[in-house]
This record gives structure tokens, C-alpha cells and sequence, in this order.
């Protein structure tokens, strides 16, 4: 359904997803820290992370017509894969976007402050419908819920969703989390579909309930 979030795992959700049936994907994979302090109702330790953003990947540019937009961190925990990632899918990716966080919660020590994530951009060309799009953003990190301290910035969304897509476009999220992405989406007169496989988390921020954004749903 157009305007629905699965609680499922987003790879159920593509599998039935036909080729080339989104405008664009936008969303932010899990960060795979080896440390569970993200999230409370989701274990982000992903065995194999390259085999995991691999698939991500992949299957996402089947299922979009135009842009496939992923943000992810490089870490000190995931530093090799997403290195290794952007070098297997160098020919697919038509730009990348650094997102600067005013705020970074400082490192300890010696070590480095990680103030910036990568908006990796796959797809044959990029082009914004606004003048003048610099690949480079600067927000502050959002307000966090005690429960779920991967929220992403609305202003992150509105950035990619205002500039490259049109109203009346489908994005899809496969990690929807507390829903930005869909609020963001109905604000701008387009459409989602969510994935989220945690089901506290889908329950606690009612993603089931398409009447919290006023919408008509209709099947595929």
C-alpha cells in the first residue's frame, strides 16, 4: 500500500516490490557500532555489515526509478565496510553529500570527533529543482528520545526531499524508525512506504496509523 509502513524487515518488503516502482529511496541504515547504545528495542551487530549494505544497495536501485539516497556514518566500528561499500559501487554513484553536525557529541581523549555523515547518492545523474544545491548541509543533531538515539534531523529530510522529488512522487524508507521520513514526505504533498522491523518501535510512535497524517492508503 502507497502511504503504509510495514513492520517488517525492509528485505520482505522489497522482495515483493517491483522493479523500478519508487521515484527515489531515502533512508539511513543501521549504524552497526558493536555496541547496542542506539537503540533500545533493536540490536544493530550485523554480522556482516558489507554483505548487509550490499543487499541494501542493491536492491534498492532495482526498486527506484530515479535516486537511491543513503545516510551513513563512517565510524571507528564500520569505518572498512563503508569504504569498501563505496568503492564496489563506485560506477553507480552519481554524487555524495556531507552532513555536518553543528553539535557532534565530542570523543574522548585523543580521539577524533566524528562531526559528519555521508548522504551517498547512487543513480546514472543528480539534479535538484532548486538553484544553487550545494553537496554540503549543516544542522544540528536532533532531539533524541531516551529510546531511540538515531533520530534523524527533519531538516536533513526536507533538505533531499524539497530538492529532488516533486509532489505526488513515492519515496520509500527501509528503516523508517520514529517516521521522519513519512511526516516529512506528507508535508510536501508526496507519498511513502516504510519499512520498520522493530515492532515496539512501530507501535510506540503509532507508524501503523496512516491516520495520524491524514492520509488516503490504496493498494499497489
Amino acid at each position: 500500500m502507497i502511504n503504509h509502513i510495514f513492520n517488517e524487515d525492509c528485505f520482505k518488503t522489497m522482495a515483493r516490490t517491483p522493479d523500478k516502482f519508487f521515484d527515489i529511496v531515502f533512508t539511513s541504515p543501521p549504524y552497526n557500532r558493536k555496541r547496542n547504545d542506539k537503540y533500545s528495542f533493536y540490536n544493530d551487530q550485523i554480522n556482516d555489515y558489507s554483505a548487509f549494505l550490499e543487499k541494501l544497495i542493491e536492491e534498492s536501485i532495482r526498486i527506484t526509478k530515479r535516486n537511491v539516497f543513503i545516510n551513513i556514518q563512517k565510524s571507528y566500528y564500520n569505518s572498512t565496510e563503508v569504504f569498501k561499500i563505496i568503492g564496489k559501487f563506485a560506477d553507480d554513484i552519481c554524487e555524495l553529500f556531507i552532513w555536518e553536525k553543528s553539535n557532534p557529541l565530542p570523543a574522548s581523549g585523543s580521539s577524533i570527533t566524528n562531526s559528519y555523515e555521508f548522504i551517498i547518492v547512487f543513480g546514472k545523474t543528480l539534479k535538484s529543482n532548486m538553484t544553487y544545491t550545494k553537496n554540503h548541509l549543516t544542522t544540528s543533531v536532533a532531539k533524541m528520545p531516551k529510546d531511540h538515539k538515531a533520530v534523524m534531523n527533519p531538516k536533513v529530510a526536507e533538505f533531499f526531499i524539497s530538492r529532488f522529488t516533486e509532489k505526488g512522487d513515492v519515496i520509500y524508507d527501509p528503516f523508517m524508525g520514529t517516521g521522519t521520513t513519512a511526516k516529512i514526505a506528507c508535508s510536501m504533498d508526496r507519498n511513502y512506504v516504510g519499512s520498520e522491523i522493530s515492532n515496539e518501535y512501530y507501535n510506540r510512535y503509532n507508524l501503523g496509523k496512516e491516520s495520524l497524517w491524514n492520509l488516503q492508503t490504496r493498494l499497489i
